[in-house]
């Protein structure tokens, strides 16, 4: 009998190894709507690839776009998120959930900088808890809703917008070590200062700073900005 060699039994191994992995295909969770500018997906692997209108968005995929850029993409649940320039962002958890296999639904998301807008969908609606979305000195929970914010440096700013459709109850949850409030009434918002400092109490945000973040998106849809009261 043969012996065979100890180099080729190792690379034998190797490829054992590796198929099933190659054989795995990525989550595909959105798909790209409007993309300006530049727009990249980056895999956990590193891999980088220039995004454009129809394409689709993996989970675990890091989003980055760069100056005078914008990127709208709408979730498998309905679910919206729009970028604004030299932002960056990260879904790592997406999951409609199974009753037959008792599993709750689960959408944890990351932006690490820049503007973003979120609409929420179908697993908010169905899940008001399930729906997070992380920053460096904040944490964002959803409760069916639609949301401005900003992550800058150890900064954070975050308003409830007006719900998109027919009026229904809309809340966040926005929380970090040292504290969190609970926002309900459209038009109203929250900021942390530093990272060392909880979300400020809740007010009413000034029309400019609305209008001036909702501006720097550059949003193609129409959005429906808190009217001020008389």
């Amino acid at each position: 009998m043969t012996r065979q060699h100890p180099l080729l039994l190792g690379f034998l191994l190797l490829i054992s190894l590796l198929l099933p992995i190659a054989g795995h295909a990525a989550t595909d969770i959105a798909t790209v709507t409007t993309a300006k500018g530049t727009v990249n997906a980056v895999t956990p692997t590193g891999e980088s690839r220039r995004l454009q209108v129809g394409d689709k968005i993996a989970l675990g995929e890091s989003i980055k776009t760069g100056r005078r850029s914008q990127v709208v993409m709408e979730y498998t649940d309905k679910s919206r998120f729009e970028l604004g320039p030299k932002a960056e962002m990260q879904v790592f958890e997406f999951s409609m959930g199974s009753k037959e296999k008792a599993e709750q639904p689960s959408f944890v998301s990351k932006v690490s900088v820049g503007i973003f807008r979120f609409v929420s969908g179908l697993i908010a609606k169905e899940s008001p808890n399930a729906m997070k979305v992380k920053g460096a000195v904040a944490t964002i929970g959803i409760r069916g809703t639609h949301v401005v914010g900003e992550f800058e440096g150890d900064t954070a700013k975050v308003i409830l917008l007006e719900p998109e459709g027919e009026p229904h109850p809309t809340a966040i949850d926005v929380s970090n070590q040292f504290g969190s409030v609970t926002i309900d009434e459209p038009g109203y918002g929250t900021e942390v200062p530093d990272a060392n400092s909880p979300p400020s109490p809740p007010r009413r945000m000034k029309m400019n700073m609305i209008r001036n973040m909702m501006q720097s998106l550059r949003a193609v849809q129409r959005v429906n900005v808190p009217r001020p009261r008389m």
